[in-house]
């Protein structure tokens, strides 16, 4: 698990904790979408805005993800509806704020999260 509020080396830029979308920032990356990821930043004492980041920014509560279907997920249908830009450009953006921000469980970086059955 990343400590919080501790930015990987090599990455350099902020650091942004997914509060919602982590299946869809993982299907996008197992579509070798790395970048202009649309997201919308909450940022405590702030109004929410809208920003574009990258895969390496992105930390993860979630530590593995299901293929297996259930009545709320479907995440082989996800990866294969996110493979196409018109797909994409019609997925509603993450919604992420600060790494570290108070509240936060812990995370690790997006990279990390697995696949599993």
């Amino acid at each position: 698990m990343q400590e919080q509020g501790t930015p990987p080396a090599g990455t350099g830029g902020e650091q942004y904790y997914i509060e919602d979308g982590v299946h869809r920032a993982v299907a996008l990356r197992e579509n070798g979408i790395v970048q202009g990821i649309p997201a919308v930043l909450f940022t405590p004492g702030q109004s929410p805005r809208r920003i574009y980041a990258r895969l390496d920014q992105l930390h993860s509560p979630r530590l593995t993800v299901s293929r297996t279907v259930t009545p709320r997920r479907n995440y082989p249908a996800m990866e294969a509806w996110l493979a196409t830009p018109r797909s994409r450009s019609q997925m509603p953006p993450l919604h992420v704020q600060p790494l570290g921000a108070p509240g936060q469980s812990a995370s690790v970086p997006l990279s990390q999260v697995q696949i599993v059955p």
